[in-house]
């Protein structure tokens, strides 16, 4: 990633835009996710648009390919568009993330019982990526459902 190049350069150990991300900065907590969220997120100065295909292209996709589609973390991925949820769970999506570290209480509490509504199972995820995302950890998403009912969901939908 290019934040953990940059950080490391010993020519950019001052720099003032680099600060927040250095350790004890604000956005040290993560900090190479942060400098992407501010830097190359869409809307940022550094974002390059990228076309994809049409949700029903890339959901019969993978139904084609024996999958199942799971909205992924929700929270973040329509944050400010919740209004879009129900049109894509009518596109034909298997699951949703209803449990994340991206989730507070109340945003995973909407997305279980959304799902619960729908007939769709429910994923949990603390998106775990190492030491890109440092504040995180394995099995952070606060998932109350056991792993013996949350595979049962899977391997019913995989059976569909």
């Amino acid at each position: 990633m290019f934040a953990e190049v940059l950080l490391v350069m010993p020519e950019y150990a001052n720099h003032p835009l680099l600060k927040p991300y250095r350790p004890g900065g604000e956005r040290s907590d993560n900090p190479y996710v942060n400098f992407y969220w501010d830097y190359y997120s869409q809307g940022k100065p550094c974002y390059a648009g990228i076309d994809y295909p049409a949700m029903e292209e890339i959901v019969d996709m993978i139904h084609r390919n024996h999958g199942v589609a799971v909205l992924a973390h929700p929270g973040v991925n329509l944050r400010g568009k919740e209004f879009l949820l129900d049109n894509i769970i009518n596109l034909g999506i298997d699951g949703i993330e209803a449990f994340s570290s991206y989730h507070n209480p109340k945003q995973a509490e909407y997305y279980y019982q959304t799902a619960q509504e729908k007939k769709i199972f429910v994923t949990c995820g603390s998106d775990y990526h190492g030491k890109t995302k440092p504040s995180i950890g394995i099995g952070q998403h606060n998932c109350p459902i056991s792993y013996t009912e949350i595979t049962q969901q899977l391997s019913s939908a995989l059976l569909n």
